[in-house]
């Protein structure tokens, strides 16, 4: 694991499943000096939408005081949770372990809190090992797309009875995973599947001439420099944002009349949750 000395103001953050382990979880946090600990607590039945983050509740001491089942808790995870918090600020978040976009979501949005991706932002670390797979591509996709340090911790022996003891003890090292950079939607990209997502719930049609009107509205930067004519419009929505869109599977167009109805797919309403985090403060 990267063990450089952060500046004075930068902290150490980790994000961390708390799946069926305690070693795994505990000593990577005290080992490095971890400055914040996000507990990822399984809850697939939680009524937030997906990569919503309550950074209030998660600032709560005891399980029971946020939004989980402290009785879905093993005992070992309650030590856990107490053993980092003896020498680490410790934030528990309900997320769908099962559900690998709440579990991006939720880790860029803890990203974004942190500024991982900023240089003077906290240093941003996420644990592979400690949760289901799902939840272990989840976050190492979050850290991919946030610059952000991913790493996985190696047991030293392997227990199997999880209801009675965690299914590991101890750790013999800790290794950093590669980091690969990821083409993800634009900010403006993700404002449009925003409005789209918006717009469906509603059951209302979305053309592209609505989006514009829209995205006008609320100074996009794609239409900043694409003249005043109406063409140039539909030619800069189309080249910055549809387009790719489409590419990817995220919206599709259905001609209807005159004018063309944007909808978005299933894939870009998940897309949508996972990336929402970068319309913070818009």
């Amino acid at each position: 694991m990267d063990t450089s000395v952060p500046s004075v103001s930068e902290r150490r953050v980790h994000v961390v499943p708390l799946g069926y382990e305690r070693d795994r979880i505990v000593e990577p946090l005290r080992r490095h000096g971890a400055d914040v600990a996000y507990l990822l607590v399984d809850a697939p039945d939680r009524d937030a939408a997906r990569g919503d983050v309550d950074f209030d509740a998660a600032q709560a001491v005891d399980p029971g005081d946020i939004r989980i089942d402290p009785d879905g808790l093993t005992a070992y995870q309650r030590d856990a949770w107490a053993a980092v918090a003896e020498f680490a600020e410790v934030r528990a978040i309900p997320v769908a372990h099962a559900d690998v976009y709440d579990v991006l979501g939720v880790t860029t949005t803890v990203a974004a809190r942190h500024q991982a991706s900023a240089e003077d932002g906290d240093r941003l670390f996420g644990n592979v090992s400690t949760g289901p797979r799902i939840a272990a591509v989840g976050v190492a996709l979050a850290c991919m797309i946030v610059g952000a340090r991913p790493y996985s911790v190696e047991p030293e022996r392997h227990r199997h009875d999880r209801r009675e003891e965690p299914l590991t003890t101890g750790i013999e090292r800790t290794v950093d995973l590669p980091i690969y950079p990821m083409d993800a939607p634009t900010t403006d990209q993700v404002a449009v599947l925003g409005r789209l997502h918006d717009r469906a719930e509603g059951n209302l049609t979305t053309d592209k001439w609505n989006l514009i009107e829209w995205a006008r509205e609320r100074e996009l930067s794609f239409l900043r420099e694409a003249g005043e004519s109406r063409t140039a419009k539909y030619r800069a929505l189309e080249t910055h944002v549809l387009s790719p869109l489409r590419e990817r599977g995220y919206v599709e167009l259905e001609d209807i009349g005159r004018s063309d109805t944007v909808r978005l797919t299933e894939t870009g309403r998940r897309v949508f949750f996972a990336f929402k985090h970068k319309l913070d403060g818009r």
